[in-house]
């Protein structure tokens, strides 16, 4: 099965909106992890949603994988933080700059000059690579949140939300993996549908500690960052994709324009204490 490159397009941006969405309100609620009391089961159902949400874009993102290359997929990941820039606006009371939509804007035409030049890779995938993009940033993680016991904050979460967003990202590989098999047991016995579940697993939980100890505009940067270039690094080698000049400029303007907008303005997705609605949210 296979699809066009433009409905794929539209199912890779449709998959980050709803993650998007998910996250942030996740971020709205977040006093519900670790906490007791009235404050707790109020924000207690508005986490499970954004949980929930957060988890619907597989199907999303398969379908983009029918129509275009990994990296190109892992590249409009980039998108998310443009969607969850305007989620925060609607849901924690940020505002959002002219500078942020001018690069929302610079976003968009790179993801599309990147889904323009994408093409597929020859020969047999690099099951080694597959895996090592995974043992990686779960093993840097380890190490951080170890630190994290002895100093929270700063650049330690700043770091640990980038491992959890390179763990997000990662889900690309198994996921198009998995889409080359045939039959139940090759998903069941190969290693992929496993090590789809757990980054993202663990990715949910990795964060969490970040959005703890730091404030989203300095968390998102990392995340997102990683999120679109850890993937798209990853998956260029595990599959042996073509770049081009232009394809590379593109992925390097979209980190650029996700760094610009996560970090833009006042009001950075889910800056906490941004507005009267993030304050009260985020406790």
């Amino acid at each position: 099965m296979t699809l066009g490159p433009l409905p794929a397009f539209a199912a890779a941006l449709a998959g980050n909106a709803i993650l998007s969405l998910g996250m942030v309100l996740q971020k709205r609620h977040v006093a519900f992890v670790g906490g007791r009391g009235p404050e707790s089961r109020r924000n207690r159902g508005g986490w499970i949603l954004g949980f929930l949400l957060s988890n619907l874009s597989p199907p999303f993102t398969f379908l983009a994988l029918l129509g275009l290359p990994a990296n190109v997929v892992a590249a409009a990941n980039g998108s998310n933080v443009a969607f969850a820039t305007l989620f925060s606006a609607l849901l924690l009371g940020e505002r959002i700059s002219g500078r942020q939509i001018f690069f929302t804007i610079a976003l968009f035409s790179a993801l599309g000059l990147a889904g323009l030049r994408g093409a597929e890779g020859e020969g047999e995938p690099s099951r080694l690579v597959a895996i090592l993009a995974f043992a990686l940033p779960l093993l840097l993680a380890a190490v951080l949140l170890l630190a994290r016991r002895r100093r929270r904050g700063g650049a330690i979460a700043v770091a640990i939300g980038a491992t959890a967003g390179a763990l997000a990202g990662y889900m690309i590989l198994p996921l198009k993996l998995l889409g080359a098999a045939s039959g139940l047991a090759a998903w069941i016995f190969a290693p992929w549908l496993w090590l789809y579940a757990l980054s993202g697993l663990f990715s949910v939980a990795i964060v969490q500690a970040a959005y703890k100890d730091a404030s989203m505009k300095r968390v998102a940067p990392a995340f997102y960052g990683l999120q679109v270039l850890w993937p798209a690094l990853a998956s260029t080698l595990a599959f042996g994709l073509p770049l081009d000049p232009w394809q590379g400029l593109a992925f390097a303007g979209i980190a650029l324009c996700v760094l610009a907008i996560a970090g833009g303005g006042e009001g950075g997705p889910g800056l906490e204490g941004g507005g009267k609605r993030g304050r009260s949210a985020s406790g």
